[in-house]
């Protein structure tokens, strides 16, 4: 989607098998592993069934709209089924970040499960031979990792238990950033069709670098993106900018900033924690796509078919943009607010 040097600096909920990135102990995380081969059972006593699915690993936006959407991969996820069942359940995908499944995504996971939502947990990089994405952002492409998350409601869509017009989805980090760009028109209708995308969607501190101009939501979705004022990782302005665009354009688009809350703030099992080796650039210009994917040159503001990641990395370079150090984990009451405001748009849209 972008560069591969501001790639492989922006997001990160990072993992032990990381070190984290430079903190002094390991983050909280679940193994790939484990969860690929063994059910989690949440905290509310449900237990996860194991399921894959198959998705694709494209590497431009063009393209992908074109259909060219790459090789074939067969993901590991888990599904967890409410016990108070409805004929068709509302279900819920959940994207992890760039250290993987962590253990707020179980607790995110059991409290929209104990709400009454199938939930679908996946992994995103196992079954592509990837531990993380921390130290190289360019390990998987950021529209591959928007294409799992609709490879994912195709899933949902096909399966009878679940209603197929009632599938949000919910991110942080890098995974925030796919459910963002998942609720885009331009990509969502390509891949999907009109009308078949997400209705719901919580981006949580996503990275905004690369937008779709047109800044319109597929038909029918929601979307709410949540980020602290402290976050050093990711730029907050542009995702106030996204957000704004889609609100002036009337799309059902809101955002709440959380007064000094950092990146990765509803981890309420990581305290507020410096990564001193993490690497980030949060004022490289903005990237534009056309609808059809073509990026737009921030230096003409033209659209440049020819332009191509390769392009952006010698930009960002030679400009210097990157800098080092970044602090992430949650304040008490962080996580708490996270959750209330997640659950509660949840509630209203879906």
């Amino acid at each position: 989607m972008f560069v591969r040097l501001l790639a492989a600096t922006l997001l990160a909920s990072l993992s032990p098998t990381s070190g984290a990135a430079g903190a002094d102990a390991p983050l909280p995380t679940v193994s790939g592993a484990s969860f690929a081969s063994a059910p989690v059972t949440l905290s509310n006593g449900i237990k996860g069934t194991i399921i894959s699915f198959e998705s694709r690993t494209p590497t431009e936006w063009a393209a992908t709209i074109q259909g060219e959407t790459g090789p074939a991969v067969t993901l590991n996820a888990q599904i967890f089924l409410p016990v108070r069942r409805e004929k068709e359940l509302p279900a819920i995908i959940m994207v992890p970040g760039s250290g993987n499944i962590g253990t707020h995504h179980l607790a995110e996971a059991a409290a929209l499960n104990s709400a009454g939502y199938a939930v679908l947990l996946i992994d995103p990089f196992r079954a592509r031979g990837i531990a993380d994405t921390i130290a190289d952002q360019g390990r998987l492409t950021w529209v591959a990792s928007t294409y799992d998350v609709l490879a994912a409601v195709r899933y949902l869509q096909s399966r009878g238990d679940i209603d197929p017009a009632r599938i949000g989805a919910l991110g942080g980090s890098r995974g925030g950033t796919a459910v963002m760009m998942a609720a885009a028109a331009p990509f969502a209708e390509a891949v999907l069709g009109p009308g078949k995308g997400l209705r719901a969607v919580v981006a949580g501190y996503p990275w905004c670098g690369t937008q779709f101009q047109s800044a319109r939501l597929s038909g029918g979705a929601a979307l709410l993106v949540l980020q602290g004022d402290r976050d050093d990782w990711v730029s907050l302005q542009q995702c106030q900018d996204a957000v704004h665009a889609m609100i002036v354009g009337g799309q059902a688009a809101s955002m709440r900033i959380v007064p000094g809350a950092l990146h990765a703030f509803d981890r309420a099992d990581v305290p507020p924690t410096p990564i001193p080796g993490a690497i980030t650039s949060t004022t490289f210009p903005t990237i534009y796509m056309t609808d059809t994917g073509i990026y737009i040159d921030p230096r003409t503001g033209q659209a440049d078919p020819a332009l191509t990641a390769k392009d952006f990395t010698s930009y960002a370079a030679k400009a210097g943009f990157g800098r080092k150090g970044v602090t992430i984990g949650s304040r008490p009451g962080d996580a708490e607010a996270f959750m209330s405001e997640m659950t509660a748009f949840f509630a209203r849209e879906l």
